[in-house]
């Protein structure tokens, strides 16, 4: 099979010819090796063909051009159902839903696979070939020229194709089937694949108007790299202006911070609402603020905010962030984290409280920047109305390390007792991407890495201002 049919080397003047587009898109090309290639044109296919499909055979081409419109539109025949994939005229019994469900556990249809279905729209293609097709498609993407980068930049949302256009992953060309092998678009080319073959996550151009990662492709998902890095200071939701930016009694939400907040956003909504409201504790009672020398020395600061309720046992769960401080002063992107966990001692009552953790060694910050860890500790709490105070002082282990912490707080609620603290504390990970824009960031890349700072968080990074401002002088 000649691939370069399919994939045809571009010519030397076109490099020439996009010399000005390369030097000013320059600046996407970041670390790491990108992939990314032309879509064929209509002269060298014939008909429209998205850019995912695999290589095909004359025979499968002419089947492919006789089942698609060349705007992408599919005109079926006729009905098309389990018949005539079954090879009968007889409805789908349960038993054939069970026989399906063995077979893809077996191997994704693998029984089928040396079979011939006569009205299948894909052949099987072995895993041999389709390595070799990588292989070849992945040297084809390297020549590839930089005005690409552009185009992929200024992409339109496509057209999706209807369900009834595949029966067959587009790719890998697996069967669907309800249960174990669900259909599901690519969010860039509109095209139908399993789940295993669209596993990525990736930023969008600005035209497709989401800030989130959406499914796409692995060929998609290929091509999308090389502009990742510019759609995350572009299109992410860290690179968005804050909305909600008032934290006074003006604003209902500011009344109170809830425990489990869905979104990074609301995170650093919280920890500047806390912030604000323990400094304003400290100025109305100084004796209650955190002292200047722990604060200068603090490596970093972890912003939760916990509900606990229970009667001698407690229960506790919330959500907050982390911050690191770096040796210039400046302050690093926050990172989600979640914490549940359980108290016992004399204590009767429901609280919901704003710890301001204080990180005060590297090792503390290594600490919270790791997938999880155990924090054990002693406290004393009591809390009546709107207004309580707790001391705790804490000892924190977990895969990134062990320190000892600071922990101020306060409090709402009615409770009060002494009691022996030991909770879970994770990185929420899933969020982290989501709020950036990268299935790879790690914690330990936001809070100890050269990430700048997001413009999502500014109304954190003023309050943090305002709590430093008598220990910067």
């Amino acid at each position: 099979m000649n691939l370069s049919k399919l994939y045809p080397e571009l010519p030397e003047e076109n490099f020439e010819k996009n010399e000005e587009d390369v030097e000013s898109l320059g600046d996407l090309q970041k670390r790491g090796k990108y992939f990314y290639y032309d879509t064929p044109h209509d002269e060298d296919t014939g008909v429209w063909i998205p850019v995912s499909v695999p290589p095909m055979l004359e025979d499968d081409h002419r089947e492919w051009a006789r089942g698609f419109h060349s705007n992408g539109g599919y005109f079926p025949d006729d009905d098309l159902g389990w018949n005539q994939y079954l090879g009968e005229e007889r409805g789908l019994t349960m038993w054939d839903v069970l026989a399906e469900m063995l077979s893809v556990a077996r191997g994704k249809v693998t029984s089928l696979a040396s079979g011939d279905i006569h009205s299948c729209t894909f052949k099987w293609v072995s895993s041999h070939l389709l390595e070799e097709a990588w292989k070849e498609m992945a040297q084809t993407l390297t020549e590839a020229n930089f005005s690409n980068v552009k185009e992929l930049i200024e992409a339109e949302p496509p057209n999706w194709l209807a369900d009834s256009a595949a029966f067959y992953c587009m790719l890998c060309g697996v069967r669907f089937h309800p249960i174990m092998c669900s259909r599901h678009h690519c969010r860039f080319c509109g095209g139908i694949f399993c789940g295993e073959c669209s596993k990525g996550r990736s930023l969008l151009p600005s035209k497709f108007l989401v800030s989130d990662p959406q499914r796409v492709c692995d060929v998609c998902c290929v091509k999308l790299e090389s502009v990742q890095p510019y759609l995350m200071d572009h299109v992410s939701n860290a690179a968005q202006l804050p909305t909600h930016d008032l934290t006074d009694l003006s604003t209902l939400r500011s009344w109170i911070n809830f425990p489990w907040a869905q979104s990074l956003e609301y995170e650093i909504y919280k920890a500047t609402n806390a912030i604000k409201a323990y400094n304003q504790i400290g100025f109305l009672k100084p004796e209650k603020s955190i002292p200047d020398i722990i604060l200068s020395q603090a490596k970093g600061l972890a912003i939760i905010t916990v509900a606990k309720v229970g009667v001698v046992v407690t229960y506790n769960i919330g959500t907050g962030l982390v911050v690191a401080r770096r040796d210039d002063g400046s302050w690093s992107p926050p990172s989600a984290i979640s914490t549940f966990g359980m108290g016992w001692g004399a204590q009767a009552g429901g609280e919901l409280t704003d710890f301001i953790i204080v990180l005060r060694t590297n090792d503390a910050v290594k600490t919270f920047s790791g997938n999880a860890h155990l924090s054990l500790g002693a406290g004393l709490s009591a809390a009546a109305g709107i207004l309580g105070r707790s001391a705790e002082a804490d000892i924190r282990a977990g895969d990134g390390g062990y320190a000892a912490c600071y922990t101020y707080s306060c409090s709402k609620g009615a409770f009060v007792g002494c009691s022996l603290e030991g909770s879970i504390v994770t990185t929420r990970t899933q969020e982290n991407s989501r709020f950036y824009g990268s299935q790879s960031l790690t914690a330990t890349d936001i809070l100890l890495g050269s990430l700048p700072r997001p413009p999502a968080a500014a109304i954190l990074y003023r309050a943090l201002s305002d709590l430093y401002v008598k220990v910067d002088g």
